[in-house]
């Protein structure tokens, strides 16, 4: 059976310019790679230089009521995006919306004890919050309508305290020692609100008081000046059991990927570390993929149903997003030797480009 160490989160992962690698559980008060010594190529690049090159990024997953989607935040130093997208599991409906943000001196926080991100736009205005010492973690959005699309409106809300919640973070080779690629997960169990206005193709649409699941990623990392990277995320119940997971693959190849790498799965609760993963559409992005590992702890498909796809150009940076919703068939393994089975289980991919 694979393992790998799980340790008590540093209070820093940066310390005197060298990285601490690894799998940490509970809460890691601060998510900030700035001050990695010679991180290219072992030239001393001047830090403002280097720290430059970090992207950040937020993405809530949350399968509640009918509904299933992503809120993502992106920060491209400079400006940022937030994205809404969500489908109706009933009919397939997908629900489409985006924010540009300006200039700021930082979009996403690196206090993971309290902090925000927000979209401040009067026509998208979409929020992610957390606040351990309030013991809350919440999420919101107002997305004005068109001729195509309804207004949509929610909140959600969880608590630290209450079970399945799971905090997980780690801290990888990207794809060298010498840089890094940091990342805060937590598995809350989401109560609250969503809503759909009136439009041509639909009627007015009302879930309140609604239970369910979500999964919140914030990452930083060092990227190449071009790197290309696949997510499948899932958060749900079956059998009684909350569960979530979060696979990830890049083209390019880790170090000690076996032993230090961002894959979990989380059942109730307790989390299990996942082995590196194998992610191939042989047919093509639109068709089936194939999730494997080599330790017979992953062996999924995945069917996508229904896409959105985000291109983004600045000067020379380019940024190409593909969420992409769909249902799982196959098998996860707990470190405790128990089998998750899915069948026709909802879930969302994402395809990644990015050109600096």
């Amino acid at each position: 059976m694979y393992t790998r160490e799980i340790k008590t989160p540093p209070e820093k992962i940066i310390h005197s310019g060298k990285i601490e690698f690894g799998t940490f559980k509970g809460l890691l008060k601060r998510l900030d790679i700035r001050g990695v010594r010679t991180p290219f190529a072992g030239f001393p690049f001047p830090t403002v230089i280097t720290n430059f090159r970090i992207q950040s990024s937020i993405s809530f997953l949350f399968n509640i009521g009918q509904f299933i989607g992503t809120v993502d935040f992106f920060d491209h130093k400079v400006f940022g995006f937030a994205d809404v997208v969500f489908w109706n599991k009933e009919n397939g409906r997908k629900f489409a919306y985006r924010s540009f943000m300006g200039p700021r001196r930082r979009f996403i926080p690196h206090n993971m004890n309290t902090g925000f991100c927000a979209s401040f736009n009067k026509k998208r205005y979409i929020r992610i919050s957390w606040d351990h010492s309030r013991d809350r973690l919440s999420m919101l959005f107002n997305l004005r309508g068109d001729s195509s699309r309804p207004q949509a409106q929610a909140a959600f809300v969880a608590r630290y305290s209450e079970a399945p919640m799971c905090e997980m973070a780690t801290v990888v080779p990207y794809p060298s020692k010498r840089r890094c690629s940091a990342s805060y997960i937590a598995t809350p169990k989401i109560h609250g609100t969503i809503s759909l206005g009136k439009t041509k193709l639909s009627d007015e649409l009302l879930q309140e008081d609604l239970d369910g699941t979500a999964l919140l990623r914030i990452n930083r990392a060092y990227y190449n000046f071009h790197s290309i990277s696949e997510f499948v995320l899932a958060a749900g119940e079956l059998n009684g059991k909350k569960f979530s997971f979060s696979l990830f693959t890049t083209q390019e190849n880790a170090v000690d990927s076996d032993n230090i790498n961002g894959n979990i799965l989380c059942v109730d609760g307790e989390c299990t570390p996942l082995p590196p993963v194998t992610i191939t559409h042989p047919f093509g992005i639109s068709k089936k993929w194939v999730i494997q590992d080599f330790e017979n702890m992953v062996d999924l498909t995945f069917t996508p149903s229904s896409d959105n796809r985000r291109d983004v150009s600045f000067f020379v940076m380019k940024s190409q997003l593909r969420t992409i919703f769909g249902t799982f068939e196959g098998v996860l393994k707990t470190k405790d030797g128990e089998d998750i089975v899915l069948h026709s289980f909802e879930g969302i991919a994402k395809n990644q480009l990015l050109r600096l």
